[in-house]
């Protein structure tokens, strides 16, 4: 058996089934290790039109209020199978997303690279399914959303978007890009956006929609801020701490908006330079790394979202390119990112942060920026 036969495809499904009863067991076993309470809180809330934010910036409910929306169907479930069924739908997106995701490597005559993507994804997203955290979904939804794009289906592709944005606000740097870079998504982008803001007048009386959007903008900087100053996040600037270097709070927004320039740049360069399979990876993957280094909420459970590009990229070298070498590198990574907080307790058990996942976060993205270059040709107007 190798990695790409139909039984390795069989057993990847497999696999994703056990984490699920994996995850189902430890909710049913009565663990608290869960942040679903904050997304049943916020949609029950909705129903009785109370505030969804607390305004603290730390926990609780930090999501728009389309995310409260889509929940409902599960906050009006008993908790516990609510849960559960949460978990289902989570993995179950993300699983896919995954498939589709490999698909662009692979294309219609190449290997099956689900096998492998699983093998590579699963550990990294094991502490992000267990604890039910919409970044699973999120991330299936944009792996959707590239692979529409590449296909041209482009209201398809819009629809996942505005979905992925809906769950997690943290998918508006794909949107940002792709509106950028893709000229038939720029006016389904807008038209996308102003249906999602739209959609909650549907439910609720207006001047409570309003107020709610107004408590997100609130609670949404007040998140931003703690996470810039505030140690325990898996950020690029709170790694830097631990040799001693402290960023300003100003200083790092015009480094965010400087990295946001790079990372458009490089996302057109990867459309010019790569055909639409190729390219829809590389933006995917960007739009990941940018956000696990500069989101100031990266934590390390956010790190799920990139686990799948580190994996094709991987499955790629290995299984296409049979470039043993730097397939090898990446599996090193991926150990190096699953055993982090070992490593980081043993090396530097004071620092108070995390600092190997976003330096693992650096090396794949340069990693990503050669590859972009080494390959592919200039593309020509007619394609």
């Amino acid at each position: 058996m190798t990695f790409t036969s139909k039984v390795a495809v069989r057993n990847a499904w497999i696999a994703w089934a056990v984490l699920f009863l994996a995850v189902a067991a430890i909710m049913i076993s009565g663990s608290q290790r869960s942040v679903v309470l904050n997304y049943r809180m916020a949609a029950l809330n909705w129903v009785n039109g109370t505030s969804l934010y607390d305004g603290l910036g730390v926990g609780g409910f930090t999501y728009l209020p389309q995310s409260a929306l889509l929940y409902l169907p599960f906050a009006l479930l008993p908790e516990t199978l609510s849960e559960v069924l949460w978990r289902l739908f989570n993995i179950a997106v993300f699983a896919l997303g995954i498939r589709e995701f490999g698909r662009l490597a692979s294309g219609k005559a190449g290997p099956d690279l689900f096998p492998l993507l699983t093998l590579v994804s699963i550990p990294l997203a094991w502490s992000c399914a267990r604890n039910g955290q919409t970044t699973l979904i999120m991330a299936g939804l944009m792996m959707f959303a590239v692979a529409d794009i590449s296909r041209e289906k482009w209201w398809r592709a819009t629809l996942w978007l505005m979905l992925s944005v809906a769950f997690k606000p943290l998918s508006i740097v794909l949107i940002l890009l792709v509106a950028a870079i893709d000229r038939p998504m720029s006016w389904r982008v807008l038209v996308g956006l102003a249906a999602l803001f739209a959609a909650p007048f549907l439910a609720q009386a207006p001047g409570y929609v309003m107020s709610q959007y107004t408590g997100f903008l609130q609670n949404t900087t007040t998140a931003a801020h703690v996470g810039a100053v505030e140690k325990g996040w898996t950020t690029l600037f709170n790694a830097l701490t631990v040799t001693g270097i402290n960023v300003a709070e100003r200083v790092q927004t015009v480094i965010r908006l400087a990295a946001a320039g790079v990372t458009l740049a490089l996302c057109w360069a990867a459309r010019k330079r790569h055909d639409s399979d190729r390219s829809a990876i590389f933006v995917y993957t960007l739009a990941a790394a940018y956000l696990m280094l500069f989101s100031p909420r990266t934590e390390n459970n956010t790190y799920a979202m990139l686990g799948p590009s580190i994996a094709l990229f991987l499955a790629s070298d290995w299984l296409i390119e049979k470039r043993t070498v730097p397939a090898a590198l990446l599996g090193g990574m991926v150990v190096v990112m699953v055993a982090s907080r070992k490593i980081e307790r043993t090396l530097t058990p004071m620092a108070g942060t995390s600092w190997i996942l976003p330096l693992m976060a650096v090396l794949f993205t340069a990693h990503v920026i050669a590859r972009l270059f080494e390959h592919g040709e200039q593309r020509t107007a007619s394609d």
